[in-house]
């Protein structure tokens, strides 16, 4: 099974590759769907090492290796000129033991490559194919990873050939005391994989892979997550979220899975990012909307929060301006007021700051005396005191609130519900997830566990427009 083979080959190079789970994994995800992957970071980190083991794990495979400079000229990377063919007036490059005749290639420095390799590098980035003279060659590639200490710099015309790599791994030097030890003492020798993968394997997981149907609940995620990129002025290309979806078919269909389930979105942070400032941004973006089912809870939060403010407001003030029988104090800033208009002002500039009541001895407030929200003293002077400060009316606009709060509660009980079911579903397809590390699992029960908070926190937020609204 593909499966057995995939988790053996994992398992054996994280033995030599310390702190390397996603970059082990996304280098044979992208060797199965014959994409791209990119590695920035310091040199020095093991990225060329691991390339080569990848290649190892190919059955006959065939690995190309160079460091590009500004003056890499094309015979080092395509391969010599053919003698024989510049006697017939032809140009054709012997291309064995080069690039065109690779299955797996590792490019280091690929951003120095010149105008004189690049063009001949997109198209076999692209299409796989390499233009030798007037005929148009098929390569045998499957993935090539490149490596740069840098991301090009925009006016460099590099950008299109930065977009080709789907994949794209920031690799940091070693961080733990214990691995650090192991990499600098232990001696590697060659990588020998547990068992290999052939290529028509590779191929035949693929055409079955094109097939599987991506889970309702998956697509309307994506499909928040780009109204949230869209937002925050991320731009994601179509082709982009189209090789995505390719992407989590083929990882699916190596599980032997019924379908692309939420488990799989997991893997689009690796696939999404530009610039490694934003990555931890967009992977948050991507496990929240993966435990929400595309509902940002955060979002809601604020949402609730803003509609409590204006549900507040919407009630009619009795003469907000009249005089106060007694003058009420802040208990925070010792503040004191005379109407209603300016203890409302106070409050909105200073939600979290408490009143007395000016029923109790505002001198006396060390003594423990009890201190109130805004909304809280307003609704004990009106009904225990009798003072005529606000009216609940049936305006349009408490209506319109009424409406929405509905709504908001709609949404958040369509993330409530049947989350014991969810949550055990979650950790099984988490569980027979190779693809995600161990940090992807737990951040994930994580990130579903909290959500139980914030959902109650919602739910109080809702409850109290509803009071202020009867």
């Amino acid at each position: 099974m593909m499966m057995e083979k995939v988790q053996s080959i994992i398992a054996a190079l994280q033995q030599r590759h310390f702190e390397r789970e996603d970059e082990i994994a996304g280098s044979l995800l992208a060797l199965l769907n014959g994409e791209h992957l990119l590695f920035i970071g310091p040199p020095g980190t093991g990225k060329s090492m691991l390339a080569k083991d990848i290649c190892q794990c190919l059955e006959n495979g065939q690995l190309y290796y160079y460091l590009l400079t500004r003056f890499t000229s094309p015979e080092e990377i395509f391969g010599p000129l053919s003698l024989e063919s510049l006697k017939n007036d032809e140009f054709r490059r012997k291309t064995a033991g080069y690039l065109p005749a690779a299955n797996i290639a590792f490019l280091d420095e690929i951003f120095k490559a010149n105008s004189s390799i690049l063009n001949s590098l997109l198209t076999i980035l692209n299409e796989k194919r390499y233009h030798n003279g007037r005929e148009v060659c098929d390569v045998p590639i499957y993935s090539i990873y490149g490596a740069s200490n840098e991301l090009p710099e925009e006016g460099e015309g590099l950008q299109a050939l930065y977009d080709r790599f789907l994949f794209r791994y920031y690799v940091s030097p070693i961080d733990g005391d214990e691995n650090f030890l192991k990499v600098i003492s232990n001696r590697i020798g060659d990588f020998v994989p547990p068992v290999h993968l052939c290529m028509q394997e590779i191929q035949e997981n693929r055409s079955k892979s094109a097939s599987i149907p991506i889970d309702q609940e998956v697509l309307s995620t994506i499909l928040a997550l780009r109204e949230e990129f869209r937002r925050n002025g991320r731009y994601v290309s179509d082709r982009r979220w189209k090789k995505a979806l390719t992407i989590m078919r083929v990882a699916a269909g190596s599980l032997d899975k019924p379908s692309v389930d939420i488990t799989m979105l997991p893997l689009l942070q690796h696939l999404l990012w530009n610039d490694p400032l934003e990555k931890e941004d967009i992977r948050r973006n991507i496990f929240q909307a993966c435990v929400s089912h595309g509902v940002d809870l955060q979002k809601l939060r604020q949402e609730a929060e803003e509609l409590f403010r204006l549900s507040v407001r919407s009630r009619n003030l009795v003469d907000a301006g009249a005089r106060f029988p007694r003058i009420i104090y802040c208990h925070d800033c010792n503040g004191s007021f005379t109407n209603l208009e300016g203890m409302s002002k106070h409050h909105e500039s200073n939600p979290k700051h408490s009143f007395m009541n000016p029923f109790d001895d505002a001198r006396g407030r060390a003594k423990g005396y009890r201190k109130y929200g805004f909304e809280e003293l307003v609704s004990l002077l009106e009904n225990q005191h009798g003072w005529k400060l606000t009216e609940k009316s049936n305006t349009p606009e408490a209506r319109l609130y009424r409406k929405e709060v509905e709504s908001l509660r709609e949404r958040q009980e369509s993330v409530l519900k049947g989350h014991d079911m969810e949550r055990q579903n979650l950790l099984e397809g988490l569980a027979r997830n190779i693809w995600l590390s161990q940090r992807d699992r737990k951040e994930l029960m994580m990130i579903f566990d909290h959500r139980i908070i914030a959902i109650s926190e919602i739910n109080q937020i809702l409850a109290d427009i509803e009071k202020v609204l009867d």
